[in-house]
């Protein structure tokens, strides 16, 4: 074959049967009707398409054709055509459409071999609104044979339309239609799609059109959604894992107000220091110090919740003002989500590993870590702050990050605090889980907080459990570093299990408190 030129598309020249190939890629609306459009400009045109690739799961708007024609003439028409609609242009837009899996068919479809056939289908599903979610053809493969699969929610229009292939004499077998599990498995439906789907499951229907409605009447969170989406199709089980993580962030936005309920713990004395335990709807626990009518906060949850957090506390007898100090384990939304408020009302002094400052700065939450994931978090956690509401803190205090000579397992001890007669020493992480992760460990009293590490899953609800898919949250694609993540999970079980033994020595024990769930005795996590 002589290759005749090349832009936007390559002709070349088939000697033996004295004819053209053409080959382009081209960017079409993701709407009922854009391929029916494209495949009548090479029909009208006489160009044969013998090659035709569209997946929306891939890319909304992509098209691969190849087409063969005798006369140059008509190639030029359907490239100048194709030029004016702007379609050489690369985009990525797309219609989020997908609401009903049951509303997805896919057919092989038995074709004539000649210019127009697939122009004439396009029409046919245009007709009846159609959106095709998939359609391919390779004369190579097979000569009368398409595959194409669409969507239209309406049964008794899916109806029709199969109907009236069959009569315009387009034979077809259904290959299946409709049970999500297929749906996604088969067809590949686009991250945003599977996220609408599991929005679904948590919220009514009028909250998640409302969340729709919000997500297309603003730029910033369309295009991050977008960005999340291509990000996430990448990395197919790690974007699996944080569209669950981002579906529970939307929900906490449906439990503010009248739906807002909170679990509190049995209250622990430590002589002249109380520790109250709140667990909110979702989001991160509040471990609140009470001390001679101050407050010292470990942690916090959403900022979503601020205003029925401050209400909580007051049912309480807890005044949000005399809240002093934060101290912050690490900077994910369900941890610091509160902070940036209670220091604008209250001036309270939030306290966070300098690395920390970083990921809230910068909105990832693996910041600086040499991860292929990065983009992925850095959406993500632009989305989840969004939804969330997180409001970080303006002047954030330092933990002393200068290395000591002291290290417990394997964690360097940067800093300590007091509360009252509790000294708690500051554990630096090694970065598994996200940048700026520490922990707090009370040596005396046998208080360790332990973030998203050592979760007492047994202790988490059905709803926590299934929303959040704790163990694979814990230990796949939301870490920074998972097998660096696993090696900080075995430390801490060792220092857990030592530390108890030593207290036991003196008849107490060591309790852990995690970021989720229920505080237990470490001889719980021993024996599982």
């Amino acid at each position: 074959m002589d290759n005749l030129f090349s832009k936007d598309f390559e002709v070349y020249k088939d000697i033996k049967e004295q004819k053209f190939l053409v080959k382009i890629k081209v960017f079409v609306p993701d709407k009922p009707g854009s391929l029916a459009t494209l495949a009548d400009l090479f029909g009208q045109n006489q160009v044969n398409i013998v090659y035709f690739y569209y997946n929306r799961s891939e890319h909304p708007n992509r098209v691969i054709i190849e087409g063969k024609f005798q006369d140059l003439s008509g190639w030029e028409k359907v490239r100048q055509s194709l030029s004016e609609k702007g379609w050489f242009e690369e985009t990525y837009q797309e219609n989020f459409d997908i609401t009903e899996p049951e509303g997805v068919f896919k057919l092989a479809v038995f074709v004539e071999h000649k210019p127009g056939t697939l122009a004439k289908i396009g029409k046919l599903l245009q007709e009846y609104q159609a959106n095709v979610v998939f359609m391919s053809f390779d004369e190579y493969l097979s000569e009368n044979k398409a595959v194409i699969a669409f969507y239209l929610p309406e049964k008794q229009k899916a109806n029709e339309l199969l109907y009236s292939l069959n009569q315009a004499g387009y034979h077809y077998s259904l290959e299946y239609s409709g049970k999500e599990e297929e749906t996604t498995r088969l067809l590949g439906l686009n991250l945003l799609e599977r996220f609408y789907f599991n929005l679904k499951k948590l919220l009514p229907e009028d909250e998640v059109a409302e969340i729709k409605k919000l997500v297309e009447t603003s730029k910033y969170l369309s295009e991050n959604l977008v960005n999340f989406n291509k990000e996430a199709g990448k990395n197919l089980e790690a974007g699996e894992v944080f569209s669950n993580i981002l579906n529970f962030a939307i929900y906490s936005r449906t439990k503010v107000g009248p739906n807002f309920f909170f679990k509190k713990l049995p209250s622990i004395p430590f002589g002249e220091v109380i520790l109250h335990t709140f667990k909110p709807p979702t989001g991160g626990n509040l471990y609140l110090f009470q001390l001679n009518g101050e407050y010292y906060l470990i942690d916090t949850c959403y900022g979503v919740y601020y205003q029925d957090i401050k209400t909580m506390l007051q049912s309480q007898g807890i005044n949000p003002e005399k809240i002093k100090k934060i101290y912050l384990s690490h900077a994910d939304a369900d941890h610091v989500g509160l902070t940036g408020y209670f220091e604008e009302e209250f001036q309270t002094e939030v306290w966070c590993h300098k690395d920390a400052i970083n990921v809230m700065k910068n909105e990832n939450r693996v910041y600086g870590v040499a991860t292929p994931l990065s983009e992925l978090n850095h959406y993500f956690t632009i989305l989840v702050n969004y939804f969330t509401k997180t409001k970080f803190p303006r002047f954030p205090k330092v933990f002393n990050s200068k290395k000591t000579d002291e290290t417990l397992y394997g964690f360097p001890v940067i800093d300590c605090f007091e509360i009252g007669n509790l000294r708690f020493k500051v554990l630096e992480s090694l970065g598994g889980h996200i940048p700026g992760q520490v922990f707090f460990l009370c040596e005396e009293f046998g208080l360790l907080f332990t973030a998203d590490y050592l979760l007492y899953v047994p202790s988490l609800t059905e709803e926590e459990k299934k929303v959040l898919n704790i163990p694979k949250f814990l230990m796949t694609s939301t870490n920074a570093n998972s097998a660096l993540f696993r090696k900080e999970m075995e430390l801490l079980h060792r220092l857990s299990k030592d530390l108890d033994e030593k207290l036991k020595n003196q008849g107490r024990g060591l309790m852990i408190f995690p970021g989720h769930g229920d505080y237990y005795p470490a001889r719980l996590l021993l024996k599982s």
